[in-house]
């Protein structure tokens, strides 16, 4: 598995490759433009992001208008619905407008508010069936 998480706070990224590198090789990128290329990247090694971790506010891109793009790279290179990557938003914000574009239009399959909690992010994890129950 590799994971993606954008973030524009060093401390989210290092919290979340502490938490996750046991599980998944993981890539952080600090905006949109990071995200773009690394998602880039790995389609064309033909080593495509299992999960992508996507904050909501970020300066220049945000994170609803950098799913969309990474979105339409997938439709670009064929990918079919069983393969495309899992959505996983993580943001402080709660009002309904952010929540649901990322939901309808990004097409989140989860969302964890900020601030994260290690249980929560592994919980998730499971509900999407990246990782084994836990015993």
């Amino acid at each position: 598995m590799k994971f993606l998480f954008v973030d524009d706070d060093d401390s989210i990224l290092l919290f979340l490759g502490e938490c996750l590198s046991p599980y998944a090789s993981c890539v952080p990128a600090r905006n949109g433009a990071e995200a773009v290329s690394a998602f880039d990247q790995a389609m064309a090694e033909s080593d495509p992001f299992t999960v992508v971790f996507m904050d909501i506010l970020m300066p220049d891109m945000d994170g609803n208008r950098v799913v969309r793009q990474l979105r339409h790279m997938e439709e670009q290179r064929g990918v079919s619905e069983s393969g495309r990557f899992k959505l996983v938003m993580i943001s402080v914000c709660t009002d309904t407008k952010n929540v649901s574009e990322s939901f309808f239009d990004g097409m989140a399959d989860a969302y964890i508010p900020k601030p994260l909690r290690a249980d929560a992010l592994l919980r998730e994890l499971r509900k999407l069936g990246m990782l084994p129950a836990a015993s």
